[in-house]
């Protein structure tokens, strides 16, 4: 039958209706079923897993059987041993040596004992003998991207500039490069010059450079930029904010990690091109405790030398489209110490009477050498050129973002004795070399610099600390007789030594004998460069919401030499010569820093005289990119230099 029109239309809206209602029921209906189905899944999942095996432990005996785990029971009483043949008389004690014939049994008559023979073992300290360490480390690496086509820099000119410029940083230490030959500093006449050089200390005729020099009592301390400070400043609350750790949440996250479905950090919303965020770390600690005594004697001369020369050269003109400059942050941190610590035996024997009842000596027949050389080089350059166009929704170009780490960890444990003999001279020379170079001059054009800065770090820090304080005195004449002795007069020395008054109280004497000389020498040598000279070019309808991070970068020498020892009193048959160095150089070429980036064409020109003449193109380069009034103002000496 048919239906009316308005008949019609109210079916198809009662079976819509109908339908509606039924897949609304039967969506609950799923709903259920997968939240009690996804139940029993992690129901499941929460249980541990439980493994079981079934193994039948009990094996064949073939043909024998297993031995039971009772064994037999010994007999409660064992019976004597049978008498040995011959007469045995009873035990006679005398308290005076016998008058007569010996009673004892005759061992022909008794057989051979069989008792073992009682053996005797004296233990014996190995003696100390030289410790000398050899470490170069290098890392070499050349990470020049190019992203796109434009007008771009020639990289080679950038790297023969950088290279030019590590040479002159160079020649502004205040002492002569340290020799890495042991035999060297055996040498008097080399020690001598080191003195000289100290006392006379080579400083830079070219104008821009500053340098701070500080000697003997003036550098102990903490001095940071050629000033005297408090507290040294910590690396990790310097660093660039590109290199700073994220804070994280303060409440965990109680969901599996399964069901996080966080954005990616790597490639979040947003449009970001990294050309810099470097980081290049030069690192040595070393503890030296090998030997020391509270008296001391030499019988020749006592020298204690010590050097530390910090050299930073940096050059960062950016030439920015928006305004504006990464910024250099530099530091030059030296730290300085001694630490009185009284020998705690002698604190123990004090007010007590007499002389030592015995004396140990060591002896050494040559010379005692405890030295360590080390050498860490960065040579790194990262000099990216890109020219893209920013359309896409997210966009992120990883052109830097380097970490270069060199790090050297020597620990030096020894003995202490209560007195060390040395026939020769005790040489102590530490010297500590570290050179920066940072290029950063950066073309940008298009986007923005990051809002959280893009400063970058250069950093220079030193520190030699030392515990136990050495006073001098002149060589009495008894402790001079008995070095005299030689090794065949053991026994002597041995008397002359429990006779001195000097050790008068203690209960024994350790003593060291070293016929030759005793070196003590740490030089360390650090230098990193670092050249990240980028040319940014973006472009597009997200151009203007781009990062551009063409700084942040950070570069770090920390040398940490720690000293352990006790207080020693020197006593030197002939000179005692102490003198301490701390000389911080830098040569700042950046933008806003008052008299330091004024420096004259003619001393970069003197500076840089043998620089590569294919320099010129850059700034070719440069002029058709930018109008002629920026490039009077973007031109200075270092660019002067470079051309």
């Amino acid at each position: 039958m048919s239906l009316d029109s308005i008949t019609e239309t109210i079916a198809h809206f009662v079976g819509t209706f109908e339908l509606t209602i039924e897949q609304g029921r039967l969506r609950d209906q799923y709903e259920e079923f997968t939240a009690l189905r996804r139940k029993v899944e992690l129901e499941d999942l929460s249980d541990p897993t439980r493994i079981e095996v079934k193994a039948t432990l009990k094996a064949d005996p073939g043909n024998y059987a297993p031995i039971p785990f009772k064994f037999n029971t010994p007999p409660a009483e064992l019976p004597p041993p049978p008498p040995a043949n011959g007469p045995i008389y009873e035990t006679s004690i005398f308290l005076d040596p016998p008058e007569g014939p010996s009673e004892a049994v005759r061992e022909a008559a008794l057989g051979p004992s069989e008792a073992p023979p009682l053996m005797l073992f004296q233990f014996q300290n190995e003696l100390i003998g030289s410790a000398v360490t050899y470490t170069f480390q290098t890392l070499f690496l050349r990470d020049n991207d190019v992203v796109g086509e434009g007008e771009f820099r020639d990289v080679d000119a950038l790297i023969s500039a950088g290279q030019d410029m590590l040479e002159a940083a160079l020649t502004f230490h205040a002492v002569a490069a340290p020799s890495f030959a042991l035999a060297d500093y055996a040498s008097l006449e080399l020690l001598s010059e080191i003195a000289e050089q100290i006392v006379n200390p080579m400083n830079s005729d070219i104008e821009g450079v500053t340098v701070h020099q500080f000697h003997g009592e003036d550098a102990v301390g903490v001095i940071i930029n050629g000033e005297k400070v408090e507290e040294a400043l910590e690396w990790d609350d310097l660093l660039p904010a590109y290199h700073q750790p994220d804070e994280e949440a303060d409440t965990p996250d109680m969901l599996p990690t399964e069901w996080d479905r966080s954005d990616d950090e790597d490639f979040a919303d947003g449009h970001m091109v990294i050309a810099g965020g470097n980081l290049a770390v030069n690192e040595v600690a070393a503890t030296i405790a090998w030997i020391d005594a509270p008296y001391i004697a030499v019988g020749g001369k006592a020298m204690d030398l010590t050097v530390i020369s910090q050299v930073a050269v940096i050059s960062d003109w950016d030439q920015i489209e928006q305004g504006g400059s990464s910024g250099t942050k530099v530091v030059q941190s030296a730290s300085v110490g001694v630490e009185a610590k009284a020998a705690y035996w002698l604190n123990q024997a004090e007010g007590a009477e007499g002389q030592p009842a015995f004396a140990s000596v060591d002896w050494i027949s040559g010379d005692l050498v405890v030295a360590n050389f080390i050498k860490q080089e960065i040579d790194a350059t990262d000099i990216d050129h890109i020219q893209a166009e920013i359309s896409a929704s997210t966009t992120l170009y990883a052109m830097g973002d380097n970490q270069m780490v060199n790090v050297t960890e020597i620990i030096q444990l020894g003995s202490y004795y209560d007195v060390i003999m040395i026939g020769g001279n005790m040489i102590s020379v530490d010297m500590l070399f570290q050179t920066n170079v940072l290029m950063d001059d950066d073309i940008v054009s298009g986007g923005s610099i990051s809002a959280q800065g893009d400063e970058n770090l250069v950093m220079n820090e030193a520190s030699v600390s030392k515990t136990g304080e050495d006073s001098h005195k002149e060589l009495h004449q008894d402790m001079a007789n008995a070095m005299a002795l030689g090794e065949a007069d053991m026994d002597a020395l041995e008397d002359a030594l429990l006779n001195d008054p000097m050790f008068a109280g203690m209960e024994q004497i350790r003593a060291l004998k070293i016929e030759g000389d005793l070196l003590q020498v740490n030089i360390m040598e650090q230098v990193t460069m670092l050249l990240d000279q980028d040319d940014v070019h973006v472009s597009g309808p997200k151009a203007a919401e781009t990062e551009i991070i063409a700084g942040s970068n950070a570069l770090l020498n920390a040398a940490n030499v720690a000293k352990a020892g006790i207080d020693s009193v020197v006593m030197a048959a002939e000179e005692t010569y102490s003198d301490l160095l701390l000389h911080q150089a830098s040569l700042y070429d950046v933008p806003d820093q008052g008299d330091i980036s004024e420096l004259t064409n003619d001393a970069i020109a003197v500076l840089m005289e043998e620089a590569n003449s294919e320099l010129a193109k850059i700034h070719e380069t440069v002029a058709k990119q930018t109008a002629p009034t920026e490039m009077a103002g973007a031109d200075d000496g270092l660019q002067t230099m470079l051309a």
